[in-house]
């Protein structure tokens, strides 16, 4: 405990960038908009989860949100929401055809990917998409057109010859590991003799796993707890990077697991926070942190 004199103080650092995105908050704003202009007895309805954080859902659901995966669970015109993650455009069309009330909550960055994906598929491009096959994200781009995803290096071994003439573009997943895109690109590049490459990881993803990297290097870190859920792919991608750089790391979806942690050999702690983990969080895993595994917090 923090009051025994036996036990040194640990130190942690937070990383510089962390914690709720852009494209997370306008999604959660956006929700909480319609939640409040609801009219008595009428439901909200999200398609997949708005967020990837299991906290937020279950606050939503106790704000009465109902999250659904197919349409057919919706027997009546009512209002549903598209997530942050974007949907493959045949849903929004038959959406409409519904006459549901549609509340367009994805990321600005994954609609551009699908504008760039849908123009490219109709000039009959070679279009090649990094990413997680069954992520929502990429469901919603595959929905785009003939879009061919791959993963790993090895998949980009079955990946077609282009016809004569015919460009080949690339498009990623916003919340991929920025080392992991540049060993899939390097494959590709030694397939195709002209590759275009039109998105990368979005702002927040690169800033987030570049935070992770000065932990590593600026204040040696020899372990990272990252607050975010076992679904959220830009949580992940930051333990990714604290191992690929030989530091151990740890996914929290749940604060209060890390009074059970084991830090009796103090080990010098770094913490980060996936875009969907909300502050609240982060601030019960410091409270934790400090008061039970008596960590000095460096804030600056």
């Amino acid at each position: 405990m923090s009051n025994n004199p036996t036990i040194l103080p640990g130190e942690l650092f937070i990383a510089s960038h962390l914690g709720f995105c852009n494209g997370v908050r306008r999604a959660l704003e956006r929700v909480q908009q319609q939640i409040n202009s609801q009219k008595p007895g009428q439901t909200l309805y999200i398609y997949n989860e708005i967020v990837h954080n299991s906290f937020i859902v279950e606050q939503l659901k106790k704000q009465g949100v109902q999250f659904i995966h197919s349409l057919d669970e919706i027997t009546h015109p009512a209002p549903v929401v598209w997530s942050a993650h974007g949907v493959p455009p045949a849903l929004d069309r038959l959406a409409r055809t519904r006459e549901l009330i549609i509340i367009d909550a994805t990321c600005p960055l994954v609609q551009r990917i699908h504008d760039l994906a849908t123009e490219h598929c109709r000039q009959n491009d070679l279009v090649i998409f990094i990413g997680h096959q069954r992520h929502p994200e990429t469901v919603g781009v595959l929905g785009c057109g003939p879009v061919h995803c791959v993963s790993t290096p090895d998949e980009c071994l079955q990946l077609p010859a282009p016809d004569a003439e015919q460009k080949v573009v690339v498009l990623t997943q916003t919340t991929w590991c920025a080392d992991d895109i540049a060993e899939i690109l390097a494959v590709l590049q030694s397939r195709y003799s002209s590759l275009q490459v039109l998105s990368n990881i979005c702002y927040a993803t690169a800033e987030r796993q570049q935070a992770v990297q000065e932990l590593i290097q600026q204040h040696h870190i020899e372990h990272l707890l990252v607050i975010g859920s076992p679904n959220s792919s830009n949580s992940n991608r930051l333990c990714e990077v604290a191992r690929h750089h030989g530091i151990s790391a740890v996914l929290v979806d749940d604060p209060t697991e890390i009074k059970l942690m084991d830090f009796s050999r103090r080990p010098r702690l770094g913490i980060s926070a996936g875009a969907s983990a909300p502050e609240i969080l982060l601030e019960q895993a410091l409270e934790i942190l400090q008061t039970q595994h008596n960590y000095h917090i460096n804030r600056g």
